[in-house]
């Protein structure tokens, strides 16, 4: 056992320590989509550690609405009261506590369940390892548009929604199965917390599960008369809603009903199957009404939509119909919601609803395993077999990621010693109340270096997370995903960079309320700068500082 968690927690560390790090010319250096992740949860930290009400890091003056900044916490206190370094928080120090109480909440889920100590093991191991069957086809992880367990360590709010959804149903159980008085008193209490909190960490997970209980509770009032589920579960809808309401704009949709289009996208996107004879077929199929073609195209896609995503995982449909009964309704409503809704702003994000079909799923199948190979024969005969067909869409992650030993890949991004210098500037000389006003994200400029410059790569919250300081504007994939309106902040910001008018560039700059000026100096505004209003206050070789008098 100890040595399934050793590899489980190594196999997810590797796609996230190595980022964050500083390498030996001084830059700090991010892999994958750390580059833009790590920054921002960065960003959270530091208003979490200035206290509430939280600001929007990058849009200066906003209220913080509409994300699960829970999962910043715990890492903000950390770095406030023991002066542990934000980047290893962030990228190491607890993504290894996360992993532990992941692989923790996947064993004692199933022993619960089962009391079968191999049971519990496979369930822990397919948790840690088992990935879709994109390999297959030449294809990530992700093909088939459910993101796998291994890469969630790069995601706060998922891997802790992962194993605190684990967790909820495991005290869930404890506390309608148990009889003693006091221990119930207990099981309630531990389940109200987790499940009424969990929607803050993240709301497909708690929706889920509060949806679940809620339909498992009426059942269980209608045949067995018992209420006490049934209170659990309205009590724990109180708490989400006192944590998620205050936290979110009224004006914020959820979801929109359009069935059947992850299957449709995976089917014809050139980045997943690309298959767009198979589209045109299924329309002149439409068109000829010639129903039971179409029906057979649709349901073979789905059919690769289900068992694509769940890879070797699907051996837990043996177990599907024996489970507990709050097992299933959670694997049914998490499988049905996103073929029916997709979510406003961001189309794609209830694929995240896919996490606890296919985590539920390997522990069903971890139980089937044990059931299968029940004697030593079948474990040497298959037992290698399956743990050869679950792991290779981690080892293509880590390809994706690193390239081989042969073709390292470099690191996708960069924050060079220079700007962290700068940064640290802003950082010690600044009121904390400053706001920095940044250039505006070029995505055609590309200056085609091997690991590019930050601010040459995306869009990111990097000047927020390092100077420790709010931005005017940074950041438009993570402001839209959360429903703010910033095209007048961006089309500001571009017209004070292209302007050459020194009465329209006064007039902008004050209209941003911005103290200073931050430039790399491949991103210099067309003005010059010297002739205008504002004191350059710091320059290094790559980076310039203006102080914006008002």
């Amino acid at each position: 056992m100890i040595i399934v968690f050793a590899i489980g927690i190594i196999g997810q560390m590797v796609v996230i320590a190595p980022s964050g790090t500083i390498n030996e010319g001084g830059d700090i250096i991010f892999y994958s989509s750390h580059g833009h992740d790590g920054p921002w949860h960065i960003a959270l930290m530091n208003e979490i550690k200035k206290g509430y009400p939280f600001e929007m890091p990058v849009m200066a003056g906003e209220k913080l609405t509409n994300y699960h900044f829970f999962s910043d916490i715990l890492p903000a206190v950390a770095s406030k009261y023991f002066n542990l370094s934000d980047l290893d928080l962030y990228f190491r120090i607890f993504p290894t506590l996360y992993s532990i109480l992941f692989g923790a909440s996947a064993y004692f889920l199933t022993y619960k369940l089962t009391k079968s100590e191999s049971a519990s093991i496979w369930a822990t191991i397919f948790s840690f390892f088992a990935g879709s069957f994109g390999y297959l086809i030449g294809k990530g992880e992700s093909v088939f548009w459910a993101t796998q367990p291994q890469s969630a360590s790069g995601n706060p709010p998922q891997i802790i929604s992962n194993f605190l959804f684990l967790a909820g149903i495991y005290f869930v159980i404890n506390f309608i199965e148990t009889k003693d008085k006091n221990e119930k008193k207990n099981q309630f209490i531990y389940s109200l917390v987790v499940v009424g909190t969990l929607s803050a960490f993240k709301i497909y997970a708690g929706f889920t599960l509060l949806l679940t209980l809620s339909i498992v509770s009426i059942i269980r009032l209608v045949k067995s008369k018992k209420w006490d589920l049934f209170i659990l579960t309205f009590l724990s809808g109180v708490v989400a809603l006192a944590l998620y309401i205050p936290n979110s704009t009224s004006g914020s949709s959820f979801l929109i009903f359009e069935p059947w289009w992850y299957i449709r996208t995976m089917i014809v996107e050139s980045s997943r199957l690309n298959l767009i004879d198979w589209e045109l077929r299924r329309q002149t199929y439409i068109y000829e009404e010639n129903w039971k073609r179409v029906i057979w195209l649709e349901g073979l896609g789905f059919l690769i939509f289900f068992f694509g995503n769940l890879g070797m995982r699907f051996l837990g449909l043996i177990e599907f119909i024996k489970t507990h009964i709050i097992i299933k309704v959670s694997i049914v409503i998490s499988l049905i919601f996103p073929l029916l809704f997709l979510q406003k702003g961001v189309a794609s994000n209830t694929a995240q609803f896919l996490q606890y079909f296919i985590l539920l799923f390997g522990i069903l199948a971890g139980i089937t395993t044990s059931k299968i190979l029940n004697s030593k024969l079948k474990t040497i005969i298959f037992a290698p077999l399956i743990i050869v067909l679950m792991i290779p869409t981690q080892i293509t992650l880590l390809k994706d990621f690193y390239g081989s030993f042969k073709n390292p890949r470099p690191p996708f991004t960069r924050i060079s010693s220079d700007e962290i210098k700068a940064l640290e500037f802003i950082k010690n000389q600044t009121n904390q109340d400053s706001v920095i006003l940044t250039p505006p994200y070029n995505q055609h400029l590309n200056q085609m270096k091997l690991t590019p410059e930050i601010w040459d790569w995306f869009d990111t919250s990097y000047v927020a997370a390092f100077s420790n300081r709010a931005t005017y504007f940074d950041d438009y994939e993570q402001v839209d995903i959360m429903g703010y309106n910033y095209k007048d902040r961006l089309n500001t910001k571009i017209k004070i960079f292209e302007t050459m008018d020194l009465k329209e560039f006064n007039s902008l700059i004050a209209k941003t309320n911005s103290d200073y000026l931050y430039l790399p100096k491949d991103l210099m505004p067309k003005i010059d700068l010297s002739k205008t209003k504002l004191n350059k206050v710091f320059e290094n070789q790559s980076v310039e500082i203006w102080k914006i008098q008002k």
